[in-house]
């Protein structure tokens, strides 16, 4: 397809709509206000006695909304978004046939939309019908998204004066082909020193702001790219460093994601630093797709790395798996969650593949598995999940992702990573640390989050890290209003 036209008198939601419309033609050249697509979308809104009449044609099928002003700036902006979108989503789906399985929905955490029905007053049936008849979601994304509310709402809550810390360390050791990530390899290593030297000043600052803020620290999670891609001594540094966080955290995430940089010198690191849950991703157990992805190790040595893990005393063990992988079908995404199996992790993410324009695959165009089949493949994730007696506990989707569905983490009973669910539903404070990470600021009085970015290029970051440990002191400590 050459491209979709779309016409419009508010040409400040085309982004909006055009989320939509990728849901049901893919990633299709877009002209706003411009003859010489395929065919023509037009959407129109005038206001009338008080409400908002939206309509959206493609000349032949028609949709009509009328919503009722509430006065309310910031609620009045979502509403009309949400019409907009809704308008494009009913005429398409007529158009094409097709229902995508989160129906309109193309925002990243969908579970907010249910926990915003249940704050209503509903119950947890009547929360997840309406999910359903407003935004056409499947019955079995609903039940997902009950299934990872019912667990959330027995994790403890962020208070007020606890913070997520996070670090991240942005090398790995070679580039997987799907990534999109701002890492680089870790070649020859020479950023590494300076990087550690810069990330233990700025951890040293995180500290002073702690004590300045009286806020405590609640979990931590180093991730990256990937931690391990640093040498035993630099990862000890960096974690003693970190000590006195560590010492108050409720649980200690480190991604030891490739296994091919686990060896015992850096499990002991983690171990004598605390570190009470970490990732062994294999992706996939099959050795021709790893070998095609641009991860340079075997399923031998994934499990190589999770038998010496679990020797060695840890007993929480994340591994992540990739629904949609080139060159897999069915079959093979059942095998590895076969053997996933007989390894017995506390918890498993089944992420969906996604196609970012940065990421190899996007630049070779690969062959991968089509929608329905990485439908079927997510199917198998969920009860392969429940088989293990697993639940899932939290839940983002992402642009382009294959089948339109989403990425979930499954946990044993008791063993749900609570920065994860922090961080995917927004309800803590977060101080992070190290190239691209972003901290976070909750004013949950007045219903807005204020955020403070690090730079992302590395050698930027080790240039400029005292004027990261700046932006995280004004942030933090500056009174900030919603304008």
């Amino acid at each position: 397809m050459s491209g979709v036209s779309l016409f419009t008198n508010a040409p400040a939601l085309s982004g909006d709509m055009a989320e939509v419309i990728r849901l049901f033609l893919g990633n299709v050249p877009l002209l706003i206000n411009e003859p010489g697509g395929d065919f023509a979308l037009t959407h129109t809104e005038a206001l009338q006695e008080g409400l908002r009449v939206v309509t959206v044609t493609d000349g032949a099928r028609s949709h009509e909304t009328r919503e009722s002003l509430t006065g309310d700036a910031v609620v009045d902006k979502r509403l009309r978004r949400r019409q907009a979108k809704l308008g494009v989503y009913q005429v398409l789906k007529e158009r094409t046939g097709i229902t995508p399985p989160w129906g309109s929905l193309t925002g990243i955490r969908p579970t907010r939309l249910l926990y915003a029905n249940l704050e209503k007053g509903l119950e947890m049936e009547a929360a997840c019908a309406e999910l359903r008849r407003v935004f056409d979601v499947s019955a079995e994304k609903a039940d997902i998204l009950r299934q990872i509310v019912t667990v959330q709402r027995e994790l403890s809550l962020p208070r007020a004066d606890e913070a997520d810390i996070y670090i991240g360390i942005p090398f790995c050791v070679t580039r997987c082909a799907y990534c999109s990530f701002l890492s680089g390899e870790v070649g020859k290593g020479t950023l590494l020193r300076p990087y550690a030297d810069a990330l233990c000043l700025e951890i040293g600052a995180a500290l002073r702001l702690l004590e300045d803020t009286g806020l405590r620290p609640r979990a931590f999670y180093m991730g990256g790219g990937t931690p391990t891609a640093l040498p035993p001594e630099l990862l000890r540094r960096v974690l003693t460093a970190a000590a006195p966080i560590l010492a108050e955290c409720r649980e200690i995430t480190v991604e030891a994601g490739r296994p091919d940089t686990i060896d015992r010198d850096k499990l002991q690191a983690l171990l004598d630093a605390g570190v009470t849950r970490i990732s062994v991703n294999p992706q996939t157990a099959h050795d021709e797709t790893l070998a095609r992805i641009g991860r340079r190790h075997t399923a031998a040595q994934t499990e190589y790395a999770y038998r010496l893990a679990r020797d060695m005393g840890f007993d929480h063990i994340n591994m992540d798996l990739i629904a949609g992988l080139p060159g897999e079908n069915l079959g093979m995404f059942r095998h590895t969650l076969d053997w996933l199996g007989g390894l017995a992790p506390e918890s498993m993410t089944v992420h969906t593949l996604s196609i970012k324009r940065s990421s190899l695959l996007h630049l070779w165009q690969a062959q991968l598995p089509d929608g329905d089949m990485v439908a079927d493949m997510v199917r198998a994730g969920a009860a392969a999940a429940r088989q293990m007696g697993m639940r899932p506990y939290y839940l983002y989707r992402q642009k382009y992702m294959a089948g339109n569905q989403e990425n979930v983490g499954y946990a044993l009973p008791g063993h749900a990573c609570l920065y994860n669910v922090d961080m995917m539903e927004e309800t803590a404070n977060v101080i992070a640390l190290g190239a691209g990470a972003a901290s976070k600021r909750l004013f949950p009085q007045k219903g807005f989050i204020r955020r403070a970015f690090n730079v992302s290029d590395i050698r930027q970051y080790i240039d400029r890290v005292e004027e990261m440990v700046q932006r995280k002191r004004e942030l933090f400590l500056q009174d900030h209003d919603a304008k």
